[in-house]
């Protein structure tokens, strides 16, 4: 009994490091506003976009708030969601389909504690027809990451992707009219990272778009690699922070320098994830079929005979040693 607990425990303690836990891999993987997953055959998109509001906070514009919408599009009421997607797919990859999509739209109402307004939108789908394989390699391509959908695209009564041009039309107009600067106070205008002139933006605005990723253009093999676990690969790439619609206040009082950003904004970041092992060339995953588990599987097998034999001769030699003492007395 003690020899085979000995050889467990010596067994265990050298073939641990060699199991994968992929849980504790993914705790520390930080959240993407935008992820693509690479299985056998199976390409997977999700986008989960929280956009913040604190507009409402100015002065002039007490009575703005986001519209309270929960709405969903699945199955039938998204082919022609589905559709939209699948022609900015498309003109990146001729071949791109676009399946199983689901979307849903939440907003909060405005709070006065947080001094915010969220709208979250959700979209999950998958891609076939952008993926070949050879023997036991497979190959990738995800040059369509950086599609954009510039129609507008209404679910019900609520708008999902010109929310410029339905929602903050007025408020932009309004921001436009208070661009009043002097020696203290500098106002400043920006849409998606980029300046605007005041008298410029409210039409800026009216041009946004949600379904707008152009700013996934870099190729994968230029995003940060990092082997989050011993199961599968990621690349990782920040779109944009601060997007969407943003007046600044710099107020110079005393001495000091205070800025405050009013609008609505949110941040873009994405990841795209394949089995261990996988290489990128520009935007094309290369990697072997069986994917990481049979292979795996079969070096800790391997591992294991192997282990266990050392850990016998383990057991043998203290065992011996044991012995010897014994004899001695």
């Amino acid at each position: 009994m003690l020899r085979t607990n000995l050889t467990a425990i010596v067994l265990l303690s050298l073939i641990a490091p060699l199991i994968p836990t992929p849980g504790v891999a993914a705790a520390s993987t930080p959240n993407a506003q935008y992820s693509v997953g690479l299985t056998n055959g199976a390409v997977s998109v999700s986008l989960n976009l929280n956009l913040l509001q604190n507009a409402t906070l100015l002065s002039f514009e007490k009575s703005f708030t986001l519209p309270l919408v929960h709405v969903s599009a699945v199955g039938s009421n998204s082919t022609n969601l589905a559709q939209e997607l699948q022609g900015a797919l498309r003109s990146k990859n001729p071949k791109a389909q676009v399946n199983n999509l689901n979307l849903q739209v939440v907003s909060s109402s405005w709070s006065n504690k947080t001094a915010t307004q969220w709208l979250n939108i959700s979209l999950s789908f998958s891609v076939t027809g952008v993926s070949t394989t050879q023997g036991e390699t497979a190959r990738t391509d995800l040059s369509w990451k950086s599609f954009a959908v510039s129609s507008d695209y209404p679910v019900g009564n609520v708008e999902i992707n010109r929310i410029g041009e339905k929602y903050l039309s007025g408020l932009a107009a309004d921001m436009g009219v208070h661009s009043g600067s002097s020696s203290l106070i500098q106002i400043f205008y920006h849409v998606n990272g980029r300046p605007i002139d005041s008298t410029q933006f409210q039409s800026a605005v009216n041009n946004m778009t949600i379904l707008d990723f152009s700013s996934f253009e870099t190729p994968v093999s230029k995003w940060q690699q990092s082997q989050v676990s011993v199961t599968g690969e990621t690349w990782s790439f920040t779109g944009g922070r601060g997007l969407g619609m943003v007046y600044t206040q710099e107020i110079t009082e005393g001495g000091q320098l205070s800025t405050a950003a009013y609008g609505l904004f949110y941040d873009l970041t994405g990841t795209v994830t394949a089995p261990y092992g996988a290489q990128v060339a520009g935007d094309t995953v290369i990697f072997a079929t069986g994917g990481f588990t049979e292979v795996a599987m079969v070096g800790i097998v391997f591992s294991t005979v192997v282990l266990w034999s050392g850990a016998f001769l383990f057991e043998r030699r203290i065992q011996g040693k044991t012995g010897r003492k014994k004899t001695k007395r």
